[in-house]
C-alpha cells in the first residue's frame, strides 16, 4: 500500500510532524494550525488534570501529551484524540459529576445505571467511559484497568500497576505514569489488541526510548502478562514496516493470523464497521494473542455481552443479558434491525 501523506493523516492519525520525519522532509509552516490544535490539546489536558487535583482525586496518565513529550520532548508531536486517565473505580460517579459540572457529557448519551448488577456487568465488558466537551472539543476517557481481557486477574494486574508506577514532571506539575518498562508492554499489548490497525500505534513502539529500558523488568512484565508472543508480533511488525527489531524481545514462531490479520487491517480503507465474517476473524485473531486457556474462554464469553444490551435492557438477572445477546447481534447484524 502507498502510504502517502493523506492517508497516513487521516486513517492512521499521525500527525504531519510525525509524518515529516518518516518522509524525512520538513513541511515547516504547511500544518502550522495542526501544531496550534496540538497545543490547545495539551491546554486542555493541563485544565482537566488541574480539576481533578483541586478535587484531591488521584489519577494516573497513560499515553496523551506526556507519551509525546517522552517520544519527541515535545508535548504537542503525538496527536490524541483524548486524554487516558487511569482513576478509581470507586470515584467514578463524583468525577462523572465534577467534568458534568465543567461542561462535558458523556459520550454517546451513555448514563451509567444505578442498579449494581448492571454496573459490575459494565465494568465487565468496558474498561473506561467518555466524555466530551463540545466548548473545548475534547474529549477524556476515564479508565479503571490499564486493559481488560488479560489473562491474568483485574487485582493481580492492579498490584502490577501499583508497583509499576512513577512521577513524571511536566509544565512545573507532577504526575503518575507507568515506568518505562510497563508503559512499553501496555502500549504493544495496547496495539496488538487493536490489530495495529492505525500505523501510529506501530510509531509509538519505534520512536520509543529503547535505551532506558530495564530488559530484566521488562520481561519478567512479560512472563507475568504471558505476553510473549504479542512482543514477538510487535518484533515482526516492526522489522516489516521501519526495518528494525528490539533486541531483547524473545525469540520464536507465532501463529501466521498475528501477522496476517494485522497486516489485512492496517491497509484496510474503512476500519469504523466490520462485516460477520471480519468479526468472526478478529474474535479468532484476539483469542490467539495470548496462549491461556482461561483467557480464551473469557473471551468467548465476552461474545455474549454487549454495552448497549446493558444499557438499554433492564433485565433482573445477569444471565439474561448473555441469553439475549444472541438475538441482540442477529437482528443488528443479520436483519439490519436497530
Amino acid at each position: 500500500m502507498d502510504y502517502t501523506r493523506q492517508i497516513l493523516s487521516e486513517r492512521h492519525r499521525l500527525s504531519h510532524q510525525q509524518i515529516d520525519k518518516w518522509f524525512k522532509v520538513n513541511s515547516g509552516s504547511l500544518y502550522l494550525q495542526e501544531k496550534m490544535s496540538l497545543l490547545v490539546s495539551v491546554k486542555n489536558f493541563l485544565y482537566v488534570t488541574d480539576l481533578l487535583r483541586e478535587n484531591k482525586i488521584s489519577f494516573m496518565c497513560i499515553k496523551g501529551p506526556l507519551l509525546s513529550y517522552k517520544l519527541y520532548g515535545d508535548a504537542a508531536v503525538r496527536f490524541s484524540h483524548d486524554i487516558d486517565l487511569v482513576i478509581n473505580f470507586d470515584e467514578l460517579d463524583f468525577i462523572i459529576e465534577l467534568l458534568k459540572e465543567a461542561g462535558f457529557t458523556i459520550s454517546d448519551g451513555m448514563e451509567w445505571p444505578k442498579q449494581d448488577m448492571r454496573r459490575r456487568l459494565l465494568r465487565k465488558c468496558l474498561h473506561h467511559t467518555s466524555l466530551y466537551s463540545k466548548s473545548l472539543h475534547f474529549c477524556v476517557e476515564l479508565h479503571w484497568t490499564i486493559l481488560n481481557e488479560v489473562p491474568i486477574k483485574q487485582e493481580k494486574l492492579a498490584a502490577i500497576v501499583v508497583s509499576s508506577q512513577t512521577n513524571m514532571y511536566f509544565a512545573d506539575r507532577n504526575f503518575v505514569v507507568l515506568n518505562n518498562e510497563l508503559e512499553l508492554l501496555y502500549l504493544m499489548i495496547h496495539g496488538a489488541k487493536h490489530g495495529w490497525s492505525r500505523l501510529k500505534w506501530l510509531v509509538d513502539i519505534n520512536e520509543y526510548p529503547m535505551e532506558n529500558i530495564n530488559t530484566s523488568l521488562f520481561m519478567q512484565l512479560v512472563h507475568q502478562l504471558h505476553a510473549e508472543k504479542i512482543v514477538m508480533q510487535t518484533n515482526k511488525l516492526l522489522l516489516k514496516y521501519f526495518g528494525k527489531e528490539i533486541s531483547f524481545a524473545p525469540k520464536g514462531s507465532i501463529p501466521n493470523i498475528l501477522i496476517s490479520y494485522p497486516q489485512t487491517f492496517i491497509n484496510k480503507k474503512d476500519i469504523t464497521t466490520l462485516n460477520v465474517s471480519e468479526i468472526w476473524r478478529n474474535a479468532v485473531y484476539v483469542a490467539s494473542l495470548f496462549p491461556n486457556i482461561s483467557y480464551k474462554i473469557r473471551r468467548i464469553r465476552n461474545l455474549f455481552i454487549r454495552q448497549n444490551d446493558i444499557l438499554d435492557r433492564d433485565f433482573s438477572t445477569a444471565a439474561m443479558y448473555y441469553i439475549y445477546r444472541p438475538y441482540s447481534f442477529f437482528k443488528r447484524r443479520i436483519l439490519h434491525v436497530k
